[in-house]
């Protein structure tokens, strides 16, 4: 049984995972800090994977994913000083299980193309993956495994950074849950105006691509940091996977390695 060191480089977390085959770990996060160096990184990969109690060297290989481009050679750099080995960093000219012949791949995020490699090979197609990070990004599939477009929205904590940096009054919150559609003071307003009003969005996204592509027995698949406090607002069948990318690392891993 193999083991990767799984990697994915996101706007504001660098998050480590270990797979021992398929069984899926995550070893902890750093923070996507553009100044660090390359043995600073290297540093925090080895600090976790000890607090994991694992040994550096024990890794067959690894797999780096990243949206953050000035952090990627060091981050690859900072593995193979883990692993002893050459990282894998996907591209879209590898096979990865999905069709991006119909879409402009200059400037797509891998990590789009991670999320639905897992969920194809996990759920079936046609798929769509929503993705809660920094942005809300949604990814559509059809039943041919080809992407058919998306979407890149303003996520739920940077909508609320930028209500309290371009306001006067509206303070600086923390995205959390809520049950409550209508706010009764400022901070319950923006939290239900971002929360709330994301899961609403996205239930009218489903019914409206649904018919507009007419899919039939569309999968939905969310996921990201905030999926869980914005899944209460969705009014659709949806999965909930918090570890869909990573395993979409590992999925074109095996299928290149």
């Amino acid at each position: 049984m193999s083991r990767v060191l799984a990697v994915d480089i996101g706007n504001s977390n660098i998050v480590v995972g270990s797979f021992d085959g398929s069984d899926y770990r995550e070893l902890g996060r750093l923070k996507s800090d553009r100044a660090l160096t390359e043995d600073e990184i290297a540093e925090g990969f080895a600090d976790l994977i000890s607090k994991a109690g694992l040994e550096e060297r024990s890794f067959d290989g690894s797999v780096l994913s990243s949206v953050v481009t000035e952090m990627t050679d060091k981050t690859a750099g900072a593995l193979k000083k883990i692993t002893g080995k050459d990282a894998m960093i996907p591209n879209t000219t590898m096979n990865t299980g999905i069709d991006v012949s119909k879409y402009d791949t200059s400037c797509l995020g891998f990590d789009r193309v991670a999320d639905l490699a897992a969920a194809v090979s996990e759920y079936g197609s046609p798929v769509m993956v929503c993705d809660l990070g920094t942005c809300t990004t949604i990814t559509v599939a059809d039943e041919k495994n080809q992407i058919v477009g998306g979407m890149i929205c303003p996520g739920v904590q940077l909508s609320l950074d930028a209500e309290a940096e371009r306001t006067s009054k509206l303070p600086q919150l923390t995205a959390g849950g809520t049950d409550k559609l209508l706010g009764t003071d400022t901070e319950s307003n923006m939290i239900a105006g971002t929360v709330a009003a994301t899961g609403i969005m996205l239930t009218g996204l489903i019914d409206r691509i649904t018919r507009e592509y007419g899919f039939d027995d569309l999968k939905v698949v969310i996921t990201g940091g905030l999926s869980e406090v914005v899944a209460q607002w969705i009014d659709a069948d949806v999965i909930r996977d918090s570890n869909l990318l990573m395993r979409g690392l590992l999925t074109i891993y095996n299928k290149n390695k």
